[in-house]
């Protein structure tokens, strides 16, 4: 009796050692996946980036003290819209610019004397041709350089007037100040002229042309307003790291200041085009998708070039004609078994990524 239940004891271990499902790699069961034809295809390429409104360099100007004077009355605003002819800022002389200006008055008087007395000797023939040619350039001199002084506003209050219709930049001085010639006082821009100012990195500028079209998305506003690129910087600028963009805008629908988001079209490309949940990322961040050769899984590593919606482009040493795994490829191994699940498209399916291996 001892021997037959050791015999059944056996029997059941034997039994339940054989119930177990065998592993990929010995043969047995394999993964169910959806498999995906592999295809070449093409995908536009793009860049996005950040940037805000402002105006063109050819759209500003800079008004800036004519002489040496004191800042009087800021007739407007940092901001503000004002129409061509309307009174910014008033100057008033310095008190050294007005003693310039008495000298020069001075100066042209004497001229003036001297030229007069020169003409009465010259026709007394008791002055040269010479002498008098030099008194009369004397004269004609200070009387350019009291015109001069005077179109510059050193004899009196002199209000400087918007040149054109204009924003209001900057108003770099205060009242009361005073300063230096030449001193930038006032910036004006157009506001028809702007352009939507941003930075890429190098290799993100490698890739854009001048003329290329662009959409800009405001932040916190409606519409896309559309641009081409006018200017792509040969140089990296040293605060930002960046390489210059800019492009241009059409009239009206954005405010200078405005900060919104841009995405410049910068061609096509070739690859093969696969859906996204297809690409990978394993633990050392490097991209990979999964083909089933022979039903059996091969892990490939492949570069991203740009995607679209759901699908992906993507480069690499894929296998021609070779299926793309979609679902269950995080469960995939080198090596492992597969069978198809009688799908050849679709979503990929979720899941739990193994160790090691996860959806990109």
């Amino acid at each position: 009796m001892k021997k037959l239940f050791h015999f059944a004891l056996l029997v059941a271990c034997a039994g339940l050692i054989g119930s177990r499902p065998a592993l990929a790699d010995d043969g047995g069961v394999s993964v169910s996946v959806n498999l995906i034809p592999l295809q070449k295809g093409r995908l536009p390429t793009s860049v996005t980036t950040y940037g805000r409104v402002v105006p063109s360099q050819k759209a500003r100007k800079t008004l800036s003290a004519p002489v040496a004077t004191r800042v009087g009355n800021i007739e407007v605003r940092q901001g503000e819209m004002v129409n061509k002819g309307t009174p910014l800022v008033t100057l008033v002389p310095s008190p050294g610019t007005r003693t310039t200006y008495r000298q020069a008055e001075l100066a042209l008087k004497v001229a003036r004397q001297l030229l007069a007395r020169s003409r009465q000797l010259a026709t007394a023939h008791l002055e040269t041709a010479a002498r008098l040619a030099g008194d009369e350039k004397t004269e004609a001199d200070a009387e350019t350089t009291l015109a001069m002084l005077q179109e510059e506003g050193a004899n009196g209050p002199n209000t400087l007037k918007a040149p054109f219709d204009a924003v209001v930049l900057h108003i770099d001085a205060s009242s009361g100040s005073f300063v230096a010639q030449g001193t930038p006082v006032i910036e004006l821009a157009r506001p028809t002229e702007l352009v939507f100012k941003t930075g890429v990195v190098p290799a993100q500028a490698a890739e854009i042309k001048i003329g290329d079209k662009a959409a800009i998305t405001p932040f916190g506003g409606s519409g896309i307003s559309h641009g081409k690129v006018v200017l792509r910087g040969s140089v990296v600028s040293t605060a930002s790291g960046l390489v210059p963009i800019e492009i241009s805008l059409p009239d009206g629908p954005l405010l200078t200041g405005e900060m919104g988001k841009v995405v410049i079209n910068t061609g096509v490309k070739q690859g093969y085009i696969v859906p996204h949940d297809a690409v990978l990322l394993n633990t050392s961040g490097q991209t990979y998708i999964v083909q089933s050769i022979h039903d059996v899984a091969k892990l490939v590593p492949v570069a991203v070039i740009t995607s679209k919606g759901d699908r992906d482009l993507v480069e690499g040493n894929l296998v021609a004609g070779a299926p793309v795994v979609g679902t269950g490829n995080y469960e995939l191994s080198n090596g492992t078994r597969m069978r198809a699940a009688g799908e050849t498209g679709g979503a990929p399916g979720s899941g739990s990524a193994s160790i090691g291996k996860g959806r990109q």
